[in-house]
């Protein structure tokens, strides 16, 4: 089934002031009623308008739908906070915040924070993959820049070394397992070593799951408590049928992926570190496996991811 397309004026109309906005919200998060984060009473909650806040009987304290989540104590209006996330949502790979920053009229830092925080929505809670599952690692971060030649050879003036490559990049590194036909998820890694890998996919495997990967060692590691097929790159082995399993073994579904996360990279955020990598990684995760999802629906489930999720702008910002 294909996802359904919202328009640009069909979300206009959806939305055409605060009020509405707030009123979606709140069915999104809320959809048996007003749940206090104070005490989890739900439906005990009745509206304030002068002050514009929910008051739980239980508690007999006030809050909002923005309360304990990436929302929380914002100063945007929630209209901005609907059209940011329809932006983000209904493009195929993202927005980088200095277009946000122009479609919303709000400063580039406003705007680079309200992207983090939007992708802190993002995220999901692995599932557990089953059936054929691919593994592959990752450089997620864009190729370092070419470094420039002197002005002329010369024994005094050397040319520079050339760009360090494969794993003598210094790259931030991810960890990618896709189930054949259904989803993916990724991780982090601290370094491209067997140790980082085998521990890469602790607790994702369900207990039949058959893992194929391609032919770096490190990656045979994963597959130790499961049945292991690879196919060797190097030898220019990119597709096989196993004789004993009669399974098609490949990584076509990783390396689509990783293309997919690439060209975001390439094309929209031009530049990662460390620190925020894991958002960009979530991001692009949650646009993969919700690819059939309506984005009205997307919307509601990343307004759902959020509760419980608050990012301060000093972290973003601190020291990683």
């Amino acid at each position: 089934m294909n996802a359904e397309a919202l328009s640009l004026s069909a979300f206009n109309t959806m939305f055409p002031d605060e009020e509405a906005a707030r009123r979606w919200f709140e069915r999104a998060r809320w959809p048996d009623g007003p749940e206090c984060p104070h005490c989890g009473e739900v439906g005990h909650a009745w509206w304030i308008g002068t002050v514009r806040r929910w008051s739980c009987g239980g508690s007999t304290k006030q809050f909002t739908v923005t309360a304990g989540t990436p929302m929380h104590k914002t100063h945007l209006p929630l209209l901005k906070w609907a059209q940011a996330i329809y932006l983000i949502v209904a493009s195929s790979k993202g927005i980088s915040a200095k277009k946000l920053s122009e479609m919303l009229d709000v400063h580039y830092g406003t705007a680079w924070h309200l992207g983090h925080r939007i992708r802190a929505m993002m995220a999901e809670v692995n599932p557990i993959l089953s059936g054929v599952v691919e593994m592959d690692e990752m450089y997620a971060g864009a190729s370092p820049r070419k470094r420039a030649k002197p002005a002329r050879d010369h024994e005094d003036n050397p040319p520079p070394p050339a760009n360090p490559t494969g794993r003598g990049t210094k790259r931030p590194l991810a960890f990618v397992a896709a189930e054949r036909g259904g989803q993916v998820v990724a991780e982090i890694i601290p370094a491209h070593g067997k140790a980082a890998i085998a521990d890469a996919p602790e607790g994702k495997l369900a207990e039949d799951a058959v893992v194929m990967t391609d032919g770096l060692p490190a990656c045979k590691h994963p597959g130790a408590t499961h049945t292991h097929l690879s196919v060797n790159h190097s030898d220019k082995e990119y597709a096989r049928t196993d004789e004993e399993t009669g399974l098609r073994v490949h990584v076509n579904r990783i390396e689509s992926f990783n293309g997919f996360m690439r060209r975001a990279v390439v094309g929209v955020w031009h530049q990662i570190s460390v620190k925020h990598l894991g958002r960009h990684v979530s991001e692009t995760t949650f646009r993969w496996n919700r690819s059939e999802d309506d984005v009205i629906v997307r919307m509601m489930r990343m307004v759902r991811n959020g509760a419980g999720r608050v990012l301060i702008c000093g972290f973003l910002t601190g020291p990683a």
